[in-house]
């Protein structure tokens, strides 16, 4: 998805890419979008929500050719380098995930780890990071933490990320209130 009014004033539009955790299109993907609707009313604002399960991402074996030999040389010859141009293309970078078991969910858990040599070779400088977590009930200050601490390491600019909270289902005292 792009949105942006191409004409006066592109060259100093900012491009903002949101790599979104979740293969629903609900919950995360609709807190992204109003974080993007409202980034969009501050200024020049182009930007992109990717969901990461339209991407094939495989799961890294750990075989550590991108750590000794170079990330050109990685066996896996999934969407990795793609979404790495999205990220190199952007101003800003946001990661979206909903809990899953207490963590980031599974498709962006292995999107980090597909990206994890760049911890070792950080290139992201002069971006700025920022990440959503949608949870239930608990857990989001933490994986807020955990996603922070990954922005950092691969060298972004880290605005402290946020929590939002969506129940589902409904809990029964929330339905009362209605």
């Amino acid at each position: 998805m792009r949105h942006a009014e191409k004409g006066e004033g592109a060259q100093n539009m900012k491009r903002v890419t949101a790599f979104v955790g979740s293969a629903r299109k609900k919950h995360t993907h609709n807190a992204v979008q109003q974080f993007m609707s409202n980034l969009q009313s501050l200024g020049d604002i182009e930007y992109e929500i990717v969901a990461l399960s339209d991407y094939r991402i495989e799961t890294c074996r750990g075989c550590k050719a991108c750590l000794d030999k170079g990330e050109e040389l990685c066996p896996l010859k999934d969407d990795r380098d793609l979404l790495i141009e999205k990220m190199m293309a952007s101003d800003g970078v946001v990661f979206a995930s909903p809990i899953y078991s207490f963590q980031v969910s599974a498709i962006m858990k292995i999107f980090l780890d597909r990206i994890g040599f760049v911890f070792h070779r950080p290139r992201f400088f002069g971006k700025t990071f920022t990440n959503i977590v949608v949870q239930g009930i608990f857990g989001g200050p933490k994986v807020v933490k955990y996603l922070d601490f990954v922005g950092s390491g691969l060298g972004f600019n880290t605005v402290k990320g946020r929590v939002i909270i969506s129940l589902e289902p409904t809990p029964c005292k929330v339905l009362k209130k209605r």
